[in-house]
């Protein structure tokens, strides 16, 4: 059970660093993908546990949703939050 939610942070774990190496995106357009593929990890993740019985697909769902908007949140506090020097 705890393995699909273990993959599905590996698996956004590799793709934020390939994000973050990657040369033609912008570092708002890194913050970005970082976000969206939360979304895009942690559903399959978390739906091991729905498909087990431990959650229900409403808990899930908002788990996936507060989660998302924390790390959006913490993404926008690190842009506005840098000290720009010029």
């Amino acid at each position: 059970m705890e393995q699909g939610i273990l993959i599905g942070l590996i698996g956004w774990a590799a793709t934020a660093i390939l994000a973050l190496g990657s040369s033609r995106l912008s570092a708002i357009e890194q913050r970005a993908m970082i976000a969206c593929s939360w979304v895009i990890w942690m559903i399959p993740g978390v739906g091991t546990f729905v498909r087990s019985g431990a959650l229900t697909i409403d808990a899930a769902a908002l788990y996936i949703g507060i989660s998302t908007a924390l790390l959006a949140g913490l993404l926008l506090i690190g842009i506005y939050g840098r000290k720009r020097v010029r």
